[in-house]
């Protein structure tokens, strides 16, 4: 009964975790678009900065929500693999048929956790990919800020 639920479960989070990969990778293809529309929006006159700026700071609390959101996601799904990772533990120690040193019984929990860890990887590269945009869109922000600054500077002389 154990291994049919055991395989399951894993046939579960593999689903989820293929799901979640999608997602991801929709926000990511979303960021990166968004990113390469900005970013050409630079060559506009000066006189349509002041949009642009403003486009891009409303673009930078969208991404800062978006890593809270999914930060707040990893600590709910850790809460879950401690969980899981304790119900693995009790069935080793007390219901598996064969009897295991405490370093097997470590890889044999480590195994069972993989596919949780699996989709923990994917949120922090997630973030990681969502940071890293971040800088790219404060980036953008300094251009426009420079490049307004430039202007002003060269319409005063």
């Amino acid at each position: 009964m154990e291994n049919k639920d055991n395989k399951e479960a894993k046939e579960n989070i593999k689903n989820q975790s293929e799901e979640l990969r999608q997602q991801l990778l929709e926000t990511e293809n979303y960021w990166n678009e968004t990113i390469e529309e900005i970013s050409k929006k630079l060559i506009k006159p000066v006189q349509e900065m002041i949009q642009v700026q403003a486009e891009v700071i409303s673009l930078r609390q969208i991404l800062t929500e978006e890593i809270k959101s999914i930060s707040y996601r990893i600590y709910k799904f850790k809460q879950k693999m401690k969980e899981f990772e304790k119900e693995r533990l009790e069935f080793y120690l007390l219901g598996y048929a064969v009897k295991t040193s405490g370093g097997e019984k470590s890889k044999l929990i480590e195994s069972d956790l993989s596919l949780y860890q699996y989709r923990l990887d994917m949120f922090d590269v997630h973030v990681d990919f969502l940071r890293e945009t971040q800088r790219n869109i404060d980036n953008v922000n300094f251009a426009v800020k420079n490049k307004i600054t430039l202007f002003q500077l060269t319409e005063m002389e």
